[in-house]
């Protein structure tokens, strides 16, 4: 999901990378909460979620800042 973010042509910096990962978790359990009340979420969504969950996860672990 996370390839090499790029802004204006060149690549970002690692803490601006790991800040759209947290941003891109952050948006997705936004939807989620909002919408698994409702049962409007699907099983793949769950699972695309939890690899968002899963990838911040890693980011989290090797992030040194």
């Amino acid at each position: 999901m996370i390839e090499e973010n790029r802004r204006i042509g060149r690549p970002m910096c690692r803490s601006a990378n790991f800040a759209v990962v947290l941003r891109v978790a952050q948006w997705e359990l936004d939807q989620v909460a909002f919408r698994l009340p409702r049962g409007e979420v699907s099983r793949s969504e769950r699972h695309k979620l939890a690899d968002v969950l899963t990838e911040l996860a890693d980011h989290l672990r090797d992030y040194e800042g």
